[in-house]
């Protein structure tokens, strides 16, 4: 069989979080087990490019507009990169195996990391509908009822249980074209093993050494439950600091916080590229979601040793087992702020959730998942070849 060829398209590769690591630790693995892996992008966030990269539209990703005009800017990026990828890989890269992370019309596999139509349920139910006044939520559905509901790719990879039946229960997916592949983790980069920044992550933040601290890391302050966690810290027992990590609006949070009292002792970090050394530097992660994926950031808290409350929602359920490598809380801040005085202040319980998180995290290496994708890429090769000898197309009974 001749040497596989993986084209990925993705606006943006690097380590800064979301689809974009994603992407970069899927093409640094495969890139190590000898694959002829290639990344269509438009931007790669990392000093250290990775070989096989190919640009679209760079100028354009990296157009930074003043702030009025930033949504304007992703509603013009994004169709866009998606459109003149989609015709470059037609015309110069059909004989590869193309993976798309939502940003192609065609391909041979489509990533979903999550189903937009199932949350922008979600967020009508929550009672959010802030996503009306931004149009790229149209153009978000019109791709996704095109790429999947049209059933323009071999396979689709669904990174959770709860994607899986989303994929099902919106586009009618059968399950012959659904793949289960979850998310990953460094575990070379996020590891206990940096307990050192302890000190000196708190010196620059100002959080004493001594104090139990909690840990927030998101980007979507009030979908992923923010107010929440603030409103627990008042309730808690322990005099707990309250760590927030993530780049949305601080300023109705700030608010939240001196109404509730505890204003000194919740500190706004802001985007943070230093991940591994913050984790550490906490006691407890907290997440009290209500919409999710395959989060990648509590397996980057396992990782790094710290043990999770978070809500029972998409992969979370996937690797979160109430109980034995963390808890289960509800959006609710007497729920949180219980279960966290418990782990805090119970040694034992503490450590064992530690432990186990530690454990759980080890089967989620992107070296396996990477694996994974080999063995789904070798499949489509092997009937392409099928395809070849036979002269026909092979079809896939929903």
């Amino acid at each position: 069989m001749d040497q596989l060829t993986v084209i990925q398209l993705t606006r943006e590769i690097g380590l800064k979080g979301g689809i974009e690591v994603v992407a970069y630790e899927l093409h640094r693995a495969w890139l190590a087990k000898g694959v002829d892996a290639r990344v269509m992008t438009g931007n790669v966030t990392e000093v250290e490019l990775p070989p096989g990269v190919i640009y679209t539209l760079p100028r354009l990703h990296r157009w930074s507009p003043w702030p009025r005009l930033r949504r304007f800017a992703t509603l013009l990026r994004e169709p866009l990169f998606t459109l003149i990828a989609t015709l470059r890989v037609w015309r110069k890269h059909r004989s590869a195996i193309v993976v798309s992370h939502g940003d192609a019309l065609i391909g041979d596999v489509c990533v979903i990391h999550s189903v937009h139509l199932a949350s922008l349920i979600e967020k009508q139910r929550a009672g959010h509908y802030g996503w009306l006044l931004n149009p790229i939520h149209l153009w978000v559905l019109a791709r996704d009822w095109w790429m999947l509901g049209g059933g323009r790719y071999r396979r689709v990879v669904a990174i959770s249980e709860r994607v899986r039946r989303e994929l099902k229960e919106h586009y009618r997916l059968p399950d012959e074209r659904i793949v289960m592949i979850p998310n990953g983790i460094n575990l070379a980069r996020f590891t206990p093993h940096h307990a050192g920044s302890r000190v000196s992550i708190r010196r620059e933040l100002k959080i004493p050494l001594a104090a139990p601290l909690l840990l927030f890391v998101a980007n979507e302050y009030q979908r992923k439950g923010l107010a929440y966690v603030i409103k627990a810290l008042a309730r808690m027992k322990t005099q707990a600091y309250l760590l927030v990590v993530g780049n949305d609006s601080e300023v109705s949070y700030q608010r939240l916080a001196e109404q509730c009292g505890v204003s000194r002792r919740v500190v706004f970090a802001g985007r943070r590229s230093d991940l591994e050394l913050i984790y550490p530097a906490a006691d407890l992660f907290v997440l009290p979601t209500y919409y999710e994926a395959h989060p990648l950031v509590c397996l980057e808290a396992m990782a790094s040793g710290l043990p999770m409350l978070a809500t029972p929602v998409g992969g979370i359920e996937d690797y979160l087992r109430d109980g034995d490598n963390g808890l289960y809380i509800r959006r609710d801040p007497a729920d949180i702020a219980a279960k966290a005085d418990r782990v805090l202040n119970d040694p034992t319980l503490h450590a064992r959730f530690r432990e186990r998180g530690l454990a759980t995290a080890q089967g989620y290496a992107w070296e396996q998942v990477a694996e994974q994708y080999l063995d789904l890429f070798n499949e489509l090769k092997r009937e392409r070849e099928v395809v070849a000898l036979r002269g026909t197309p092979i079809e896939i009974k929903s």
